[in-house]
């Protein structure tokens, strides 16, 4: 691939699972500097915050002359930013990655419309001014796949967006209504770039992750043998990826001009199922029964009051469990082709690894994060 020059990134959510890989291999494969917004939290000094940000990234000091923290809010105007900062972000940025969200699956709506709604507005606004200013090249917006739903029982097109989605949680609904202004500014000239990761979990490597997020609690569940009925099928699927492929893939089509107006599905093409997540569970010891009840026989009346109060912490989590959805990955593969990044296998032996991770950090052994 051409060699281009070095560039200028504004980065939000670079603390999170995604954002400290993806910032890492910016550091590691490209000569770019990168403007990180970082939420004020205490009076350390700049050069103090980007150690304690590289050491949370795990890469090398050499890099921190390539870093400069902003400290900004996602959901204020002009993301909270000093009137420096302000005029440095929308006149010398290249390229914004917008990564921040809120992924917990029972957040009340408030919350997850403020930072993820009201905060894309935010980052929009100070987007279009950059690219008022003439710098502005790209816009790249961490969606997810469940923008779809994942109660429709449809094949997701990645350059579409399905009018009467049916949502399981606050996460999903106020992510599809970002995209939805992300794609409205597209249509009026944004240059923007939208990924689409499924539920992403720990790396394809041993399944290492550095938060036990968005699916990982509904596991542990199962773990403590507090889940004994499940409205779902054997042969129901859900849609997991590692954390490794969803940063590479970004980053590689992020190299790409002509990746400008599309829309990329990073899902798995073959996820595994339930059934399969139920026998590797006892592989590990982790015996506790569940039974699995199709979905037009079960009724929340039949259980007892315990069991009740756990069933109302895995309602976000059900349309995982029930999905019919699928999703189109031809613009994904398409462009992904020849980059030495293929669409991972999250087969038996994968889901040991993220299990196995899980448990050797002791995660399964809490009942709270």
């Amino acid at each position: 691939m051409k060699a281009r020059p070095p560039r200028n990134l504004f980065v939000t959510g670079a603390t999170g699972g995604i954002g400290r890989e993806l910032v890492r291999m910016f550091l590691e494969e490209t000569p770019d500097r990168l403007f990180l917004l970082v939420r004020a939290k205490n009076s350390d000094s700049e050069e103090v915050r980007i150690e304690k940000l590289l050491k949370k990234i795990g890469t090398n000091g050499a890099s921190k002359d390539r870093i400069r923290v902003v400290s900004g809010d996602l959901t204020q105007p002009r993301l909270g930013l000093s009137p420096g900062d302000w005029e440095t972000v929308t006149r010398q940025t290249d390229e914004f990655y917008h990564i921040a969200a809120l992924t917990n699956l029972g957040a009340e709506w408030d919350l997850s419309e403020k930072i993820n709604l009201h905060g894309t507005n935010c980052v929009l606004e100070t987007a279009k001014e950059a690219l008022r200013s003439g710098r502005l090249k790209r816009f790249f917006y961490f969606s997810t796949a469940y923008v779809a739903g994942s109660f429709t029982r449809i094949c997701s097109l990645e350059d579409e967006l399905p009018e009467n989605p049916s949502f399981a949680n606050n996460y999903e609904a106020t992510k599809y209504l970002a995209e939805k202004r992300v794609r409205e500014e597209m249509a009026q000239g944004l240059p923007a770039v939208i990924f689409r990761p499924s539920i992403v979990v720990g790396d394809s490597k041993r399944g290492a992750v550095s938060e036990f997020k968005v699916i990982y609690p509904f596991w542990r569940l199962f773990a403590h043998g507090l889940l004994k009925k499940l409205p779902s099928r054997l042969e129901n699927s859900f849609n997991i990826v590692p954390i490794d492929f969803v940063v590479e893939a970004a980053f590689h089509l992020s190299r790409r001009d002509d990746s400008v107006g599309k829309t990329f599905h990073l899902v798995t093409e073959n996820p595994p199922t339930l059934g399969l997540l139920l026998r590797v569970k006892e592989e590990f010891g982790i015996s506790s029964p569940v039974e699995v009840i199709p979905p037009e026989e079960f009724s929340v009346e039949t259980l007892d009051p315990f069991e009740r109060e756990i069933f109302s912490k895995i309602d976000p989590y059900l349309g995982y469990l029930t999905s019919s959805l699928s999703f189109d990955t031809q613009n994904a593969r398409k462009f992904l082709r020849g980059t030495g990044t293929d669409f991972p296998k999250t087969d038996r032996n994968f889901l040991k690894k993220v299990l196995g991770y899980a448990l050797e950090k002791g995660y399964f052994l809490k009942l709270t994060a």
